[in-house]
């Protein structure tokens, strides 16, 4: 039976997909934690949430960092939204350096958080709950969008990712799950000239399903794929 209320630390979760994920479980009676790199728009919504929020300022590259704040939050469930796009061809703008920064804000930023929450849980005895935030792109490629090799690239890793660690916490009654939402709207896609129909708000709904004990309790190791109007 879980209790109330329910504590999710989220990464990325100042702005986009992560803020709106924030505002959905907030308006659901959860106390989230937002994490992420820019204490601006963390502060802001926090401000907006109220005392149900609090803002951290925090780097998902790096590990010690990340599993000091998990384990003062102890969260029982988790969402890793913090991502980048890292544009750029394979012949031109798409460097080792760029290729390594997404790689290491998507994949190793999820493995990071993954890992802490996933220790403290088993060393407490929680039944915690994660979602990842893969894409469309990260199952089929970026067919729409050449130059995305990277973040193809980091999203497709937090597939199989998420699924090793839903078997690893299994017998532990954690779980591990993610969603692979087609183009939204935030302020990453618009940089980029794109103005997508879709809202994080559209997607928000389905993060705060998987983390339902009580409606979602069998899933785990699944990658929701959701398909908007825009696709």
């Amino acid at each position: 039976m879980q209790h109330e209320p329910r504590r999710v630390f989220i990464t990325g979760g100042g702005s986009g997909l992560g803020a709106a994920v924030a505002r959905q479980l907030v308006g659901r009676g959860w106390c989230v934690v937002l994490a992420g790199r820019r204490a601006a728009p963390l502060h802001a919504l926090a401000a907006e949430l109220g005392a149900s929020a609090q803002a951290l300022v925090l780097d998902v590259t790096d590990a010690e960092a990340v599993e000091a704040a998990i384990q003062a939050c102890v969260p029982d469930a988790l969402v890793c939204s913090a991502a980048i796009l890292g544009r750029g061809a394979v012949w031109d703008e798409l460097t080792p350096a760029r290729f390594a920064e997404v790689m290491a804000i998507n994949v190793a930023g999820t493995f990071h958080a993954c890992r802490a929450a996933m220790r403290l849980w088993r060393a407490r005895g929680i039944a915690g709950d994660i979602v990842n935030v893969s894409s469309l792109g990260g199952l089929r490629g970026m067919q729409r969008f050449p130059g995305f090799g990277a973040y193809a690239a980091s999203k497709h890793a937090v597939v199989g990712l998420t699924e090793a660690l839903a078997l690893e916490g299994k017998p532990y009654g954690i779980r591990v799950n993610a969603i692979a939402p087609g183009t939204m709207r935030t302020d990453m896609v618009a940089a980029l000239g794109l103005a997508p129909k879709t809202l994080p708000e559209d997607i928000a709904p389905t993060v705060e399903f998987l983390l339902d004990r009580t409606r979602a309790q069998p899933i785990t190791g699944t990658i929701v794929e959701i398909h908007c109007n825009d696709e």
